[in-house]
């Protein structure tokens, strides 16, 4: 009766103890399944964001000719807007007078020198005077009669008799080649600038200096443009990112470095949260998500983009 009693109460621990194991297997399995799932969740409401750059008149111009349409991707050195320079009376005088100035420096660096060696020769008298003065000078520092100041004087005015006597010795000053040069470049493009302006003939080309896409055109053919009006809004290729707005509840989902999957153009892509920023707009709790976009995946605007936030 005994080993029977012992038998029953042997079995009944061995079923409490793997329904307790069961117990503790399924409850870890819920909490890791929980646990997991917290850090996979998605947004929808994201869009790609260019940095902007915009092309703007060095001067007023007419818009000549539009190479470009918005949503058109452009490669640096392409040419995008050819525009004719117009000027007003007022930069027309702008122009005539850098001319004048440009003409009056090659005078005189080409015969300044010239007008030195024409200056009559210094008298020799004048500098015996000046040494002799400044011989004695120096004799009465040394007897304490006068100050150094006294005799500093006297050795100045010594060293520039003797300056002007080496000037009008008569010895042409020949004019700095290179100087002449670069005056004479400068002059001949300043009259080439202002026969341009004067005939209003001069059309010039604007030309990418970046890849990127056209997203806005500001003006159309025959426009008269004030200098630095905008023409075109270009958005750089080269800095270009997906963007979105999160709560700050589920904030603690998000990390920088973590990976995240995406659609572009219906071709799957996955990339890293690179930054997370407040949000510039309305209400304060939100937060921004930039996340990196490969280049060769950027085909253009998208917005809605679908993220998946891996754990």
């Amino acid at each position: 009766m005994e080993n029977d009693i012992t038998e029953l109460l042997k079995k009944r621990v061995y079923l409490f103890l793997i329904g307790l194991l069961l117990i503790v297997f399924c409850a870890s399995f819920i909490l890791l399944h929980q646990r997991g799932g917290s850090n996979e969740f998605m947004l929808s409401n994201a869009r790609l964001v260019y940095e902007q750059s915009d092309l703007q008149a060095a001067n007023t111009s007419i818009v000549q000719e539009l190479h470009i349409a918005e949503g058109d991707h452009v490669t640096a050195g392409m040419l995008l807007v050819t525009v004719q320079s117009v000027f007003s009376d007022e930069e027309l005088a702008r122009l005539q007078k850098n001319v004048e100035l440009a003409q009056r420096n090659v005078e005189q660096i080409r015969y300044g020198a010239a007008a030195v060696s024409q200056n009559p020769p210094a008298s020799s008298e004048g500098l015996d005077a000046a040494r002799m003065r400044m011989e004695r000078m120096n004799e009465l520092y040394e007897m304490g009669a006068v100050s150094a100041a006294k005799r500093n004087e006297a050795a100045a005015a010594y060293e520039q008799e003797k300056n002007a006597l080496t000037m009008g010795s008569g010895q042409m000053a020949v004019p700095n080649a290179a100087a002449l040069k670069a005056a004479e470049e400068q002059l001949k493009k300043a009259e080439e600038t202002l026969a341009k302006a004067r005939d209003h003939a001069g059309t010039t080309g604007l030309f990418a200096v970046r890849e990127g896409v056209v997203s806005k055109i500001h003006v159309k053919k025959g426009d008269l443009i004030d200098s630095g009006a905008s023409i075109l809004t270009l958005d750089l290729v080269e800095n270009c990112w997906i963007e979105a707005e999160i709560s700050v509840e589920d904030m603690n989902r998000v990390y920088p470095g973590q990976i995240v999957r995406y659609e572009l153009s219906g071709l799957p892509a996955e990339a890293t949260v690179e930054e997370i920023t407040d949000s510039d707009t309305e209400p304060e709790d939100k937060k921004n998500v930039r996340i990196s976009v490969p280049h060769d995946r950027i085909t253009g605007h998208e917005e809605n983009i679908t993220l998946h936030f891996l754990p």
